[in-house]
């Protein structure tokens, strides 16, 4: 009776410590954490691709992003890798319709450039002063806000593909550095744009 006793309560323990799991996989939306990315501009490169997984109840959003900068933008063709994340703190519903608005998204990326035209530091360089140069050419570490559109399908279904449109106003430390020690500079000088898509099934 005694091990009866003691298995029952075994089992309750049990099933009350899965609610949370079961809750949790009914509220997550259809597609799943995986995502591919394709990005425009916003100092990532002219074009970049890459992907991530989401996190954090698909609030968070890292991902990698390995971009091209063109010969007629960087002098000479470079390629951009790009440690990103996004944060969504919140995406309603558009009423009873299949898509869902972020008025504000916000995150911060990392990204190395390639090239010779680019060095890390200035004394890698090895064609300046020391000193000439307090900042890295080739690293940039930036951050940025928007807006986001997402279709998740209608309330209810599973397994229905995910799309993510979205653009991005931000900028980085080299340009901030700049508009305090160039006030003439201007706002509009210091921001970067930029746009993509992203895809999950």
């Amino acid at each position: 009776m005694g091990q009866m006793r003691r298995l029952l309560l075994g089992l309750l323990a049990y099933g009350w410590a899965l609610q949370p799991v079961v809750a949790q996989q009914d509220a997550q939306p259809s597609a799943g954490p995986f995502f591919v990315a394709l990005h425009f501009a916003g100092g990532t490169g002219l074009v970049a691709v890459g992907g991530g997984y989401r996190l954090a109840h698909q609030r968070l959003e890292p991902e990698v992003l390995v971009g091209y900068l063109p010969a007629k933008v960087a002098g000479r063709a470079a390629a951009v890798l790009t440690l990103k994340a996004s944060y969504i703190p919140f995406s309603p519903r558009l009423g009873h319709s299949s898509w869902e608005v972020s008025p504000v998204a916000a995150g911060g990326w990392l990204s190395y450039t390639t090239g010779q035209q680019y060095f890390l530091t200035n004394n890698s360089a090895g064609r300046y002063r020391p000193g000439y140069y307090w900042w890295s050419s080739a690293v940039r570490v930036g951050a940025f806000v928007g807006p986001r559109l997402t279709r998740v399908g209608h309330p209810g279904t599973r397994h229905t593909p995910r799309q993510t449109l979205y653009a991005e106003l931000g900028t980085n430390d080299l340009y901030l550095v700049s508009a305090l020690t160039n006030h003439t500079l201007r706002l509009t000088d210091i921001l970067t744009l930029g746009a993509g898509v992203k895809g999950s099934w």
